[in-house]
């Protein structure tokens, strides 16, 4: 009978320690970067960043084609992101390093014949607004938008602080939310944007269809593939600290995505 019940209270003590590791606060530092240097950001800046937090994993916006199995990377792009995390290993060789980009990505544009941007769409939109061929409410959605990508464009010569808190993120919210969707609005309204183009396999397609598509894959198909791939290595791997490197247009999404979806990850800034 004793040992029925010794055996009874060690079940019960390791279903509790399980549960308190799986219900465990985890701490995700996310770095908004540029992918190359400015007046204010380079891989100087970064590495500094990177040496305050002390991450024990850092989550690099890489897919898992370019690392080997043993999650080293294949190759080491002179991006400042790269640079920073390579002079960061020196000293601290024992961080994991793990990608959390859509998987394929590259592989998947060209697949269904996107570039990285969509750059043909902006330029006929710029296009109309300079003949004066938009209606007053395409004009005042425009311009909003244009002054929404200057102060973007200030926000990346300055430093990471600016680049890493709330108000920024507000700022970029609205500036995607008029990059995508209030574009598409004024994209799929007008007859301008039957034209036809090229796309990356060669085919002709309208710059609609085109917008419509990459529209769908850069606003929510990468951001949301990011936000799981984050989510499942915080929840796979047993250690406590991470830290997320990415191109500062994500941050915002893949912060109020994970305040959503994943409650038991803490999310800090690199400068608290």
């Amino acid at each position: 009978m004793l040992k029925i019940i010794s055996v009874i209270i060690s079940l019960l003590f390791l279903a509790g320690c399980s549960q308190k590791a799986e219900n465990r606060t985890k701490e995700l530092i996310i770095l908004g970067s540029v992918h190359f240097p400015t007046s204010g950001i380079n891989s100087d800046s970064i590495y500094l960043a990177i040496k305050k937090v002390k991450p024990e994993v850092i989550l690099m916006e890489r897919d898992s084609v370019s690392f080997d199995s043993a999650f080293n990377r294949k190759v080491e792009y002179e991006e400042n992101e790269d640079q920073a995390v390579t002079r960061y290993l020196k000293n601290h060789p024992n961080t994991i390093l793990r990608p959390i980009e859509f998987e394929g990505r590259n592989s998947y544009r060209t697949e269904v014949g996107l570039y990285p941007q969509a750059g043909e769409v902006y330029q006929k939109l710029n296009e109309l607004s300079k003949a004066g061929k938009f209606t007053p409410k395409e004009s005042q959605i425009w311009s909003r938008f244009a002054s929404y990508w200057v102060h973007l464009d200030s926000l990346s010569s300055d430093n990471l602080k600016a680049l890493n808190n709330d108000e920024t993120d507000a700022v970029m919210d609205s500036i995607k939310y008029y990059q995508y969707t209030k574009m598409k609005q004024i994209v799929n309204n007008r007859d301008e944007f039957n034209e036809q183009i090229l796309d990356s396999k060669g085919d002709s397609v309208s710059l609609v269809d085109y917008f419509n598509k990459w529209e769908q894959f850069e606003h929510y198909d990468r951001n949301n593939a990011m936000v799981s791939n984050i989510i499942r290595t915080l929840d796979r791997l047993p250690n406590d600290r991470f830290m997320l490197i990415v191109g500062y247009h994500h941050r915002y999404y893949i912060k109020k995505a994970l305040a959503s979806k994943a409650p038991h990850i803490k999310l800090i800034e690199f400068y608290e």
